[in-house]
């Protein structure tokens, strides 16, 4: 067999800190708007991300030798690597301008914004420059969209597929269908992507926030990152309006970005009779219609509008884990906070910007259930799993339970493991969830109403690789741990 074809490895992290450093000419300009002096550090972080950029380019360019396919192996470490760095290099503008001194917290902070976790260690949010609030939100705009969908278009100049790309960064059920129509497929998801971030921001600027602030919560909000410009977070703003805008631009952040596409290319209602969607808006309707009921009924709250929103504006945030909170709801009761970790596992669509196992498993493990109980009656008979008709293959529904179980046994594992950095046992349980599922949000002093300043350095960078692994679907990550792998 062939040798590992590192260039395309060089190649393909080279473009994306050229792509990288561009961006970062963006929060430079809002630094030069507002006279901050940290778009010096912002400044100097694009040059060295450029030039950086530019030699791994050089050091990857392609010749005969490396010319021809690309194996799984090569395209699970590009993938993987290209993360780490774009983070690493993330972090720049934070150390150089002195806003973040510290390498843990700004490597963490960038982590959470290229993953789409909310999670974060500042202490006095609003005190930061705008500049770098910019570059937080802007991070998780391109972590939402995923990374490698910036390098799709030039997968095919280093002579390989574009679809084994798309499946290290998201094994789901859907791959298959994808995987002829890759390049059209990433094309649609960008431009409605980009669509309803230009569409966000007129919507939230309309509202009580200005432009600066409208920019930065709708590149949280679609990409369901859930960065904020202020310490208490959409609650700042006191409006129902603002709320709701939030609401439909973190429910769209969830919903498969081809079947928005479709809806808005087509017009057709029926777009949305997809078996997929069908749950995720069911699951947000039950949780919210049953959390307002159970507010409402214990006397905790008696506003029904309100408690509506609050209700529905939390449940959207959890199921699309976006790390937005206009209440703590730590402070409604523990039985809440099950709600809410169970609400965080599957969360939101193949195909969005939500982390989580998908709704997509959801249905296939429960329709593989009901079947277990019908072939005990019927042993004889021939039953299958069907999503929209279709017949889901044995391969992928082995493939469904093998993540299921990874995913629930590293996250049982991580509680553990950070049980021993000084958590408590609820606060182990809530971070190591809401961690690999990219929400943000935990459970006591790790809550809404927390930091992650407190945390232990290890546990800081245990989670940084906790939301890289839940970001790209477990089984990206922990392959290149396994040894057969790199056999050749």
């Amino acid at each position: 067999m062939r040798k590992f074809n590192y260039r395309i490895v060089l190649s393909s992290i080279g473009i994306l800190l050229l792509i990288e450093a561009i961006f970062m000419l963006f929060s430079a300009l809002v630094g030069e708007y507002f006279h901050e002096h940290a778009v010096r550090g912002i400044y100097l972080s694009g040059v060295i991300t450029f030039i950086s950029g530019a030699l791994f380019l050089f050091l990857g360019r392609r010749n005969e030798a490396t010319s021809g396919h690309i194996t799984k192996r090569e395209v699970y470490l590009t993938v993987t690597t290209a993360w780490i760095m774009m983070a690493l290099y993330g972090t720049l503008p934070f150390l150089l301008s002195g806003a973040i001194p510290s390498f843990t917290n700004a490597f963490f902070e960038s982590i959470c914004g290229f993953t789409t976790t909310g999670s974060s260690t500042l202490l006095n949010i609003e005190a930061f420059p705008r500049s770098l609030h910019f570059w937080r939100s802007f991070t998780q705009w391109i972590g939402g969209i995923g990374i490698i969908i910036f390098v799709m278009s030039f997968v095919p100049v280093f002579g390989g597929n574009s679809g084994q790309f798309f499946d290290a960064e998201a094994t789901g059920i859907s791959e298959d269908m994808v995987r002829p129509r890759i390049s059209v497929i990433t094309a649609n998801m960008a431009l409605t992507y980009i669509a309803l971030t230009i569409v966000g921001f007129f919507f939230l600027w309309a509202g009580p926030m200005d432009a600066f602030d409208a920019a930065c919560h709708t590149l949280s909000a679609i990409s369901t990152g859930g960065f904020s410009t202020k310490q208490a977070s959409i609650s700042y703003f006191d409006s129902a309006y603002t709320e709701y805008v939030i609401t439909a631009l973190m429910f769209f952040g969830g919903t498969n970005f081809m079947l928005l596409y479709t809806f808005f290319t087509r017009f057709r209602l029926r777009t949305f009779q997809e078996e997929e969607f069908r749950w995720y808006v069911s699951i947000i309707l039950i949780f919210t219609l049953g959390i307002s009921a159970m507010l409402l009924s214990s006397g905790k709250m008696n506003d029904v509008e309100y408690t509506f929103r609050m209700a529905l504006f939390q449940v959207v945030a959890a199921v699309t884990t976006t790390g937005y909170a206009t209440a703590d709801y730590q402070m409604w009761g523990e039985v809440y906070w099950l709600l809410f970790l169970a609400m965080i596992l599957f969360c939101g669509c193949e195909g969005s910007t939500s982390g989580g196992m998908k709704v997509s498993r959801l249905v296939v493990l429960t329709k593989n259930t009901l079947l277990v109980f019908k072939k005990q009656v019927h042993p004889n008979a021939l039953y299958r799993v069907k999503m929209n008709g279709k017949v889901i293959s044995d391969n992928t529904s082995s493939k469904i339970l093998a993540f299921v179980f990874l995913y629930l046994s590293l996250a049982a594992f991580s509680a553990v493991v950070l049980s021993f950095t000084g958590m408590s046992f609820d606060e182990s349980i809530g971070v190591s969830i809401s961690s690999i599922s990219s929400y943000g949000f935990g459970l006591g002093s790790y809550g809404p109403s927390g930091t992650y300043e407190s945390a232990s350095v290890f546990a800081k960078y245990y989670l940084c690789f906790l939301m890289l692994v839940g970001r790209l679907e477990v089984f990206t990550i922990l392959s290149l741990f396994v040894p057969s792998f790199w056999k050749r």
